[in-house]
């Protein structure tokens, strides 16, 4: 399966010209790299499957009418997402917001610039981050096995976090009224996390490989 570029942006938009706008933007300064464009959820789910987006921009029409919570919570556990919404959609996702998964930007054209700023910081701290990864590379096999190393020791606790915290959201009905927000903070970084191990250890292989044919 094609994993195309890590650093690469996701737009999910109506329309191609926010998408065409975003690319022409970040093409002018260091965080240049390939968007790519779905018009719907449907369509970015099968494309996420087949990239490593770095960042994920979503404009809240695509929910077509639908909560927009939902939607943005599960881009965002392939990719931080910037969200272009109004103001009853930012407090839809003031949750995804406190846990660190979503950044908000209000919807309409005069927000472009502030909504490709967010996207392009994004961008540049997951380029220092797989900077920094590659400083620390050493030759050899421990090298070669640093992707596996990190997805097995870090998504096994991942996983009980995350299902502990899913299972007591099953039983909401029974918890504190303030308990709920913080169980789905905790759900909404582990998903995070592992998102972000999957990508940066997707990366590293990627790398070793790119060494070894060369």
């Amino acid at each position: 399966m094609n994993r195309g570029n890590p650093s690469s942006v996701l737009v999910v938009a109506p329309g191609a010209r926010l998408a065409e706008r975003l690319s022409e933007r970040l093409a002018e300064g260091p965080a240049a790299c390939e968007v790519h464009h779905t018009t719907t959820l449907q369509q970015a789910r099968w494309l996420i499957e087949r990239l490593v987006p770095a960042v994920i921009f979503f404009d809240s029409k695509v929910a077509d009418g639908g909560e927009v919570r939902p939607a943005v919570r599960e881009l965002s556990q392939h990719a931080p997402v910037v969200a272009a919404v109004n103001a009853d959609g930012a407090r839809e996702l003031s949750v995804l917001v406190v846990a660190g998964t979503v950044e908000c930007v209000a919807d309409g054209e005069e927000f472009f610039d502030l909504a490709a700023a967010l996207v392009e910081r994004r961008l540049l701290g997951t380029r220092r981050l797989l900077e920094r990864m590659a400083e620390g590379e050493t030759e050899g096999e421990e090298s070669a096995d640093f992707g596996s190393l990190l997805r097995h020791e870090l998504n096994n606790p991942l996983t009980g976090i995350l299902g502990n915290a899913e299972m007591l959201l099953n039983r909401r009905q029974r918890l504190p009224r303030e308990a709920v927000p913080r169980l789905e903070t905790i759900a909404d970084l582990a998903v995070r996390l592992r998102e972000t191990v999957r990508r940066l250890s997707v990366a590293w292989e990627s790398r070793q490989k790119e060494q070894q044919i060369g």
